[in-house]
């Protein structure tokens, strides 16, 4: 997979991919409250409190998040105290100076509005280039690869593709493969169908491969059959 225009991989082969997955998010998706009705400010929230946190134990915070705070106006005026209070069930509390500073940066740089690009998302506290995707993606609806664990466990499995470098989330070769898979159309469903399909099947040990829309493209499944 060296052809850096097609990484090995032909057409028919990159759609069929792409279709199963977005046919599998179509009728499988777990339906978080961020993902409800979604707004790039919520988008936001919810990635800070989904950082190195299950989506399971997120969503109940982010409900009370979202009702003290339900617009990014009112999140202009947050009070550690009660953010503190709210989402001390998760643990990190890292995340209350965090969702702080981001409140200020909104209020100080951006007219209490979400920056639509991905240099000014990237300089807010807590956001790289995952989270600043995920928003462009999720929030404003635009066409953004996304590159997290999910992400990169079923590319390796299913292309044996590797990362270039240590840092498999910021490797520049996967986020190049990832936006090369992208779909034209249907990549938010496509997007949350690879999320929801590493977490709930492809999981980093043993995965549900029997109930998984993508084995007959897997090449670890078609290995770890025949070593059967």
């Amino acid at each position: 997979m060296t052809d850096p225009d097609n990484f090995g991989l032909s057409n028919v082969f990159k759609k069929d991919f792409q279709s199963r997955v977005i046919e599998w998010a179509k009728k499988n998706l777990v339906d978080y409250p961020w993902r409800q009705k979604r707004t790039p400010y919520k988008v936001l929230i919810s990635e800070i409190l989904l950082t190195r946190t299950k989506a399971d134990q997120v969503e109940p915070a982010y409900e009370k998040f979202i009702e003290e705070y339900p617009t990014v106006e009112e999140f202009s005026v947050v009070k550690a105290s009660k953010v503190k209070n709210i989402i001390k069930s998760l643990g990190l509390l890292f995340r209350v100076n965090t969702l702080n500073t981001i409140s200020a940066q909104i209020k100080s740089n951006h007219n209490n509005s979400i920056p639509n690009d991905l240099k000014n998302l990237k300089k807010l506290k807590g956001i790289g280039d995952y989270g600043a995707n995920a928003i462009l993606c999720f929030g404003f609806g635009l066409r953004r690869p996304i590159l997290d664990s999910n992400f990169i466990r079923i590319y390796e499995r299913v292309f044996e593709i590797k990362p270039k470098t240590k840092t498999a989330k910021t490797d520049k070769y996967l986020w190049k493969f990832a936006e090369f898979l992208l779909p034209q159309e249907h990549f938010v469903q496509y997007n949350y169908g690879l999320l929801d399909i590493g977490g709930q099947i492809c999981k980093p040990r043993k995965p549900n491969c029997e109930n998984c829309p993508l084995t007959s493209l897997c090449l670890y499944y078609k290995e770890s059959r025949s070593e059967q």
